[in-house]
């Protein structure tokens, strides 16, 4: 089923002229067309089923590859900020970690201090009992005074208050440090536990972005197949508008030769788009004349257009002239190199498969001894005014 696309006329003062840029992948080459009826979606020489079968499995493809890579860059980005998540949680155990060896150097020196206390509050403990192992009587009478005996007495229970105040004010902060140890182990114990849950899932994503980026690759190598299978096809039907001749290597003077035939149709140069037949023409008469080629229109239209502006055009072929032809959908120019002695011509052409070594659209080829009589001949060194 041969894809299309409707083009409504706007209406906005007055309506406006569309121009579509269509680029032909055959011998024909690159043009503008105003049209603002039905626009075929397949390379230009793609007319077989198995070729817009090609064309059709190349697109669905590259939707699928670049589908794919969106969604291993969706992830990348997923894996980014949960690196980061974890960074920041690795922080966080790190500063509570620190708290917690602290917390537990606290409480061992205060475990000491307060097995001091206990020890000087059993010590005294002791002491006073013995002390108070006399009865009031005999205490009495080995004071020299009464106030003396309760000197002794008030001095008793004071150290011994002051010991046990002291012991129990250790014993509190005891357990406040160890409830607060215990509260940063908790902290310690869940951010662990996010940790591990987010690595987890980090590790997951990564998982699925390999899966998507190897998707993607197969993706594109199905694309780059299908693509080689509609390049032989329209190959095929471009060598019913482009024969005669032997297929040669040629000399290639053409400044973006190493773009060639990567770059096929991708941007304007001289003539028209990179690794077209117009362009090449029109970069010979740039390199032989100083002649800048520019909105000659598709190929089969040179002849018309070169009229026009004053140069010859004719059945006649000669050295440095541009061939032509008007056979198939866009016409096809070439360069001629020379003119043999058997009246035979030599030329140089980009975009004809039948031609190029690589047998691919957007290449250079060369053919000898080709009949004259099928193309015609513009004489860009010849005026009529």
């Amino acid at each position: 089923m041969v894809k299309s696309h409707k083009h409504k006329t706007l209406g906005l003062r007055g309506a406006a002229i569309i121009f579509l840029s269509i680029f032909a992948l055959t011998g024909g080459c690159y043009f503008w067309m105003q049209n603002e009826e039905e626009v075929n979606a397949y390379p230009a020489g793609c007319v077989s089923q198995a070729c817009r079968e090609a064309a059709d499995a190349a697109s669905a493809a590259d939707r699928k590859a670049a589908a794919a890579a969106s969604n291993a860059q969706t992830l990348e980005g997923e894996v980014e900020r949960l690196n980061a998540e974890i960074a920041s949680l690795e922080a966080d155990i790190y500063a509570n970690q620190a708290i917690a060896d602290d917390l537990s150097a606290q409480i061992t020196d205060n475990e000491a201090k307060l097995e001091l206390q206990q020890s000087a509050l059993a010590h005294m403990l002791v002491e006073m009992h013995f002390e108070s192992e006399p009865d009031a009587i005999i205490l009495l009478a080995g004071s020299s005074t009464i106030g003396d005996y309760a000197e002794k007495q008030t001095r008793q229970n004071n150290a011994k208050a002051q010991v046990t105040t002291s012991a129990e004010a250790i014993r509190e902060l005891k357990e406040s440090l160890t409830q607060q140890k215990a509260s940063v182990d908790a902290l310690i114990e869940s951010a662990e536990a996010s940790r591990a849950e987010i690595t987890l899932k980090r590790n997951r994503q990564n998982e699925l972005i390999a899966k998507y980026q190897n998707d993607s690759a197969a993706y594109e190598r199905d694309a780059a197949a299908a693509r080689v299978t509609m390049q032989q096809e329209i190959a095929a039907e471009i060598a019913k508008y482009n024969t005669g001749g032997v297929v040669g290597e040629g000399y290639n003077s053409y400044p973006y030769a190493d773009r060639c035939p990567r770059d096929n149709v991708g941007y304007i140069v001289v003539g028209g788009y990179v690794c077209q037949c117009t362009s090449y023409a029109g970069w010979k008469a740039q390199e032989f004349f100083g002649i800048y080629i520019s909105s000659w229109g598709d190929a089969k239209n040179w002849g018309n257009t070169a009229t026009r502006l004053g140069y010859v055009v004719d059945n006649n072929p000669a050295p440095h002239t541009i061939a032509y032809s008007t056979s198939g959908i866009y016409g096809h120019v070439m360069w001629v190199e020379s003119v043999n002695a058997n009246g035979t011509i030599n030329i140089t052409e980009y975009n004809n498969p039948s031609s190029s070594k690589s047998g691919l659209p957007g290449d250079f080829g060369a053919r000898y001894n080709v009949n004259p009589a099928i193309y015609r001949y513009i004489h860009l060194d010849q005026k009529r005014w």
